[in-house]
Order: structure tokens, then sequence, then C-alpha cells
């Protein structure tokens, strides 16, 4: 080995021998590249159905296996190895707001911790006047991250979330341009700049390195969200969501808008059409029985003046949840925050805006539905069939929401975990459809099903999977599977490896789980308590003690279980195109010359008004870095150079929250240029 250089990360107070490190990652590597296969569950994305995607990590992991109505991404490490060390670490040093200014700007301290989990102090205010709930989290990370999130549940399927996350970032009060964020985009060291809609809340989440960048990125989110110019422009709400365009008076009628044209889109798409149908048939009685995105049939529905009555009601500091993270000031926070919240006074939109359970049901359902297929394609084994369960009428434990986590991983969570590999190498489908366990609702779900289906096996679907869970309640799982998963889980939640998004935005979308429904915010990050009493009770009592009574409670003997059956139907396309050009040509025919010339001449402003640049005066307003505000020294990372045996050996001590990262380089210069490719043989 004298050619190689080992190369450690840790997290140790006291630098690890560079020789122990060696030894535990050649005993480790083995275990970990066949788990490094299996990207750990589930670090979610919000339902496809909405514009903007975001990584979500909530105690739980990325799969494989893919909900109809989530996109989820998977984020492979691919440049190291790691492992599990004993080191200790000492809370780090940072600041916290001064509670006399807290008090002096309006804000009331509810409660206070520090979270060993991620070395944070967590501070928990209350904005006095308006109600607006702040989450004050400091640490060392220099990538810093803001976010507000507004409860916005929809009455109906027109859309209002969904368009007015879109509307607000059309400029505001102190920024009047059409797209502040895409000049934003050309001044910024953003590490994230974005916006997404849930089934149940809008969040507005930001983040930075630079903290002159990270408050001026700040500044627009809370202008563009509390004072958006959207609301007094109908052209706005014309342009996101929906208007009749007519560019001649001799030519037909069409619907154009950027959310109903995207909506149209995902409503083409089989599995976003098991998502939605999956969804509102769990949920029926409340509001995500409807598409907070929007239904393209429902969606020119949707009147100026509701959309404004919507923001005015649900953008409002009473309804807010706002999230700081990072190595800023604290104070500064409150000072920018206070600017904005004193404006306004407390309102009613915590009330109207709390998500009622949905009541279990007495018995099952099936629903049949059909989606659009290519006309001349062989629809015999085009068939999807998906069973979905509520588990619960009210949110669930800390600890029980883990130990279904776990349930799911053995589950579903690898290709060698029973239930996948059972559908898969049955012949009876081509992929799985359902995420298994989804918890980012009130209420969790679980859903399970197969694609690419003939027709006259569906009920073989739905009988493997019946009969595989009750087997797995009858017998439990593979002892080494659950050590294997647990191994998985517990390392994942250590790491919190959040690929290239933020990883105080992926513990804002976890903390943000449970505070959306006046939960305690801080125990979705407190994951050592509940993970070490799950593993002493399997310990204690075996892990079929622990999983088989979940099983059987939430899946097999819970009557609340909706059967999605969907159908290819090569007509359903041209059915709906020619449903929408009749209502169209019936609004035609009502309108008089006068009427269509009206709305030839506003189609004709819509369109100069997107075709126009914004003025010289609009642009100086959106705020910018300067080379003065830049750092112009390079990121120190802390580096030990030893020698072991003529082996260069080098050391990073930094914070990886007790795991090891380990790395060994070879020099292979003098390997024949033909044998390179043969080097993955060896790995």
């Amino acid at each position: 080995m004298e050619r190689a250089v080992l190369r450690s990360i840790s997290s140790s107070s006291s630098p690890s021998s560079p020789l122990a490190s060696a030894g535990i990652f050649s005993r480790s590597v083995r275990r970990f590249s066949r788990l490094s296969s299996i990207t750990p569950k589930r670090h979610r994305f919000i339902p496809s159905v909405h514009r903007r995607s975001l990584l979500r990590n909530h105690l739980r992991f990325i799969s494989t296996s893919t909900r109809p109505s989530l996109q989820l991404k998977r984020h492979f490490c691919l440049s190291v190895q790691a492992t599990s060390t004993s080191s200790i670490q000492s809370a780090p040093e940072v600041l916290v707001a001064d509670n006399d200014l807290a008090e002096k700007l309006g804000f009331e301290k509810v409660s206070e911790e520090f979270v060993e989990e991620c070395k944070s102090r967590a501070v928990l205010y209350k904005h006095k006047k308006t109600g607006a709930e702040v989450m004050s989290v400091s640490n060392d990370d220099e990538n810093k991250v803001f976010g507000i999130v507004f409860r916005t549940p929809p009455k109906d399927s027109t859309g209002i979330p969904h368009i007015l996350e879109h509307s607000v970032l059309c400029g505001s009060r102190k920024y009047p341009l059409k797209e502040p964020f895409v000049e934003l985009l050309k001044g910024s060291l953003h590490t994230f700049l974005n916006a997404f809609t849930y089934p149940d809340r809008t969040c507005y989440p930001v983040a930075s390195t630079n903290t002159k960048d990270f408050y001026n990125l700040v500044d627009v989110y809370l202008d563009a969200v509390f004072f958006p110019r959207c609301v007094e422009d109908v052209k706005t709400f014309q342009q996101e969501g929906w208007h009749y365009e007519l560019n001649d008076p001799s030519e037909d009628i069409t619907y154009k808008g950027v959310v109903f044209n995207e909506m149209k889109g995902v409503y083409s798409q089989p599995d976003s059409i098991l998502g939605r149908a999956s969804q509102q048939a769990l949920f029926p009685d409340n509001t995500y029985g409807v598409d907070s995105g929007g239904d393209p049939q429902v969606i020119p529905k949707l009147s100026f003046e509701e959309f404004k009555e919507f923001h005015s009601k649900y953008y409002h500091p009473s309804n807010a949840r706002i999230w700081f993270y990072g190595d800023d000031d604290p104070n500064e926070r409150l000072h920018i925050l206070s600017e904005y919240l004193n404006k306004f006074e407390a309102n009613s939109a915590p009330e109207e805006s709390r998500v009622e359970p949905q009541k279990l049901f007495k018995e099952p359902v099936r629903i049949l539905e059909k989606y659009p297929a290519a006309d001349g394609s062989d629809l015999k084994k085009k068939h999807m069939i998906c069973l979905n369960w509520l588990l619960s009428e009210t949110p669930l434990d800390l600890e029980t929401e883990l130990a279904l986590g776990f349930l799911d991983h053995l589950m579903m969570g690898t290709p060698a975990s029973p239930l996948r590999k059972i559908l898969l190498e049955s012949g009876l489908g081509d992929a799985i459809v359902g995420g298994g366990v989804e918890d980012e609702l009130l209420q969790p779900q679980f859903s399970i099903g197969l694609k690419g289906v003939s027709e006259d096996e569906i009920q073989k679907v739905e009988e493997l999977i019946m009969n595989t869970l009750k087997k797995l309640a009858d017998e439990g799982f593979d002892s080494d599977a659950v050590e294997a998963s647990m191994n998985t889980i517990e390392f994942s939640l250590r790491e919190n490896n959040t690929g290239s998004f933020p990883r105080g935005l992926a513990l804002m979308l976890r903390s943000m789980g449970k505070w959306i429904y006046d939960k305690d915010p801080f125990e979705p990050l407190k994951y050592q308590k509940p993970l070490k009493d799950l593993k002493a009770r399997i310990a204690k009592e075996g892990s079929k003690a622990v999983f088989a009574p979940l099983i059987e409670k939430f899946i097999l003997n819970n009557p609340h279980r909706v059967t999605i059956e969907m159908q290819p139907d090569p007509e359903k396309a041209s059915r709906d195109e020619a449903t929408e050009k009749e209502i169209l040509d019936k609004i035609k025919v009502a309108m008089t010359q006068e009427d269509l010339a009206e709305l030839a001449r506003a189609t004709h402003e819509l369109k100069l008004k997107q075709e126009t640049p914004d003025p010289p005066e609009a642009l100086k307003c959106v705020p910018s870095l300067s080379l003065q505000d830049i750092p112009k020294k390079p990121i120190h990372v802390p580096t030990e150079v030893g020698n072991i045996n003529g082996v260069k050996v080098l050391q990073h001590d930094l914070f990886t929250n007790d795991v090891l990262y380990a790395e060994v380089v070879f020099n292979m210069s003098s390997l024949k240029q033909e044998l390179l490719p043969l080097l993955p043989l060896f790995w």
C-alpha cells in the first residue's frame, strides 16, 4: 500500500487513530456497499401535480418505489463510504436572540431547546400582535435557510393555492417587477430559491451561504407573500391561473394560463391520475378530497374576487409558521420580521385553516377510474391496481411513526424486501405503484399496487398483496433484514444527507410536518430517544412482536381501504377535448360582436404585457451583491497529515454527527490503459 492515500473525515473531538479508521473502513465496506444500492427511504418531494417540488425528509427514507401522486428523487453517495464512530461532541457555542430585544420587537419566547441531533439551539417565538409563530434555529451551518409556510386548505379543485403560489412571485410592493426572482437569480449566491404547494399548505423557502444575500432573499420573499401585486392586477391572475384567449373574433375561444396548461398535462399522466384518485377517495370528507393543484375542468370556475379573498384570509401572519436556520445573527432575524409582522392585526385564519381529520370508513371502497391511453396501442396489459389504507383518524406519536417507517423499509425499501420482491417477481405487472407509508399530511396512509397488469389478473394482484401482508404478520421478517434496516435507518437519520438541498431545509420540512397541525415543532427533530426505545423494544420482544401488530391493526384489520382500478381508455382524451370545446363554443355563441372584440383586445393586452420588459427603475429595486460582498477567504478545512508505513494519511476533524467517512485513494498511473476498465471488478 505504499502508493495508497487514506483520507478520513470524522467528528471526534480528539482525532482517531488513522490505522483504526482504516480498520473500520475495511471491516465495513462490504456491508455498506450492499446497502448503498438502497437509497434510504423517502427524502420526499411534494405532490408532482404542483409546479415546484422539494425534497422532504420526515424521519423516513427514500425508496425505489414511487407513489403516483409524488415525484421522488434518489440521492446516492458517490464519493465515500461511511460508518458510525463512538466519538463524543460537545454543544457548539451559538448565538441566541436577546430576550429583552425580542420583547421590544414584539416577540414572546414560548420555549427553547438544544437539539442534540443537529447540534442546534432552537427557540420558538410567538409574535404577540398577530400570533405568528417563529422557529429560530442557531448553529454553525453557513448554509442559512428561511421559510414561511401558510396553511392553505382549498374547498374545491379550482387550484387557488397553486395559482397563488405562482402569482405572488410576480412582483410586490417593494419589488414591482414582473418576475423579480428571475432577476434575483442573476445576482445571488442562493443555494435554494423556490416555492411549492402541498394539499393543505404553501411553502416559500430560500437559502444562501452569504449573509447579505440571505437577508436580501428573505426580504423579497416576505414582501412577495404579504404585499403581492397580483391581488391588484387581474392580468397576473389571468396569466398564471386561467383566461379566455381569442386572437381574432373569427377564431375559436380557448383556455390559457400557466397553471391551467400545467394541470392539463398532469391530468393526462396515468400515475398522476392514480395518485389523485387515491388521495381523494381516502379523504372524501375533508380538504384532501379536492385538488389543491387544480382540476382543468374546474379551474375556469375560479373568479378573481375569490382569488383575492383567499390571499387576504390565509396569507396573513396569524396563519404563518416562519423558520430561520444557520449561523446568522438571531437578533437580526427578529428585526427583519418585526418590520413586516407589526403592520398587521390578528385575524381568524388559524381557526378557519385548521384541517379536520377524516373519519375512518366502516367498510372498504372500490373505485374504477379511466385514464387516457394512446389510440391503436396494445391495451391488454395496461391496467393499474392500487390498494390504499388510511391508517389512523388522529396523528400518530413519534415512536409509532418511526416503527411504521421501519416496517415500510422492511416491506418495500430494498430489492430484496418481501412485499416488493414478491410483486415484481410474480409476473403479474411491470412496476410498483403506491409509495408505501406516507405521513406528510394530517393522517398517515399506506399504498401498494402494480401497473402493467392484465384486466383478468387484477384480482390475483389484490390477493397476492393481502396474502403477503398476512404472511408477514404471521411469520415476521428475517433477523438479518431487520438488523440491516435498523442500520440503514439510523445511519440515514444521523448523516442527514439531503443531497444538493440545504440540510436546514430538510429539517424545516421535517418540523413543519407536525408544526403545521399545531403539534410540537421540536419533536420531529429529536429522533435519538424514540429510535433508542424502538431498538430496545425490538431487542427485548423480538421484531415480530413489534411489527406484526402494526400490520394487523393498520392494514389487515383496517376497514378504511380504497382499491383503485385504472383502465386505459383510448377515447378519453378526445372526449375531454370535445367537452371543453363544447363549453367554449357555447360561451362564444352567447357573446356579442362587441364582447368578442373586447376579448380579442384583452388577449392582445395580456400578451403585450408579457412581452414588455421591466423599466430600468424597476430593475434597480432588485437587491444584488457586489464583489465586495463576496468573501475572499477560501473555506478552511482542518487537515492533519500523517504517515503510517509510508502511506500518507489525511484527517479532517469536522462535525459529521458521529459518522466517519473514509476513502482510500491509489495511484494507478503504473497500470496499463487497457486494464483500467477492469478496476470496478475489484471494488
